[in-house]
């Protein structure tokens, strides 16, 4: 952990353009994810629109980690409208790689815990981690998440099969 002062909130619809610059810089800096900045096509009303229905939803979450004013974390819980899965939220997450390690993302995925826990909607959370991520895998244990299943040849990148971890916590 470092000194490192950096803040955690709710994603507004005027974040929209530098999280796409974001979403393009981790798509190139990392293999981990499940797009590269080639795949992400968004233009910036849709992520407009993606962020207003984050935000006008009881059991979905947009948020970001902020450093001196610039975006270095972004992450978002979706769960279901269906009255049967509403209660299950599936969240991806993205840091700059030169924001690995110093606390970002043990931040924000306490703070999406918490809107989760508060909201009361919300009873288990589920993420897909490719298996060699092993620095994310630590961090999701560390911070309560139990290994559910193995998902093979999960990934496929640049001809290259991945195989994943099915994480899962209960609230």
């Amino acid at each position: 952990m470092s000194d490192l002062t950096f803040k955690v909130r709710k994603a507004t619809v005027e974040d929209a353009e530098a999280i796409l610059k974001h979403v393009k810089t981790v798509g190139d800096e990392t293999e981990f994810l499940t797009f590269s900045s080639e795949d992400f096509k968004k233009t910036l009303e849709q992520e407009k629109q993606i962020i207003l229905a984050h935000n006008t939803s009881p059991n979905q979450l947009f948020f970001i980690a902020e450093h001196n004013g610039s975006i270095i974390g972004v992450s978002n819980l979706m769960a279901s409208k269906k009255p049967r899965l509403r209660h299950i939220g599936e969240f991806g997450i993205s840091v700059l790689k030169s924001y690995w390690g110093k606390g970002v993302g043990t931040a924000m995925i306490k703070f999406m815990i918490s809107w989760a826990k508060e909201g009361g909607i919300i009873t288990k959370i589920n993420l897909i981690v490719q298996k060699n991520n092993f620095g994310a895998v630590a961090l999701y244990l560390k911070l309560g998440f139990e290994k559910e299943g193995d998902l093979r040849r999960a990934l496929k990148i640049n001809g290259k099969y991945y195989d994943a971890y099915y994480m899962g916590m209960l609230l």
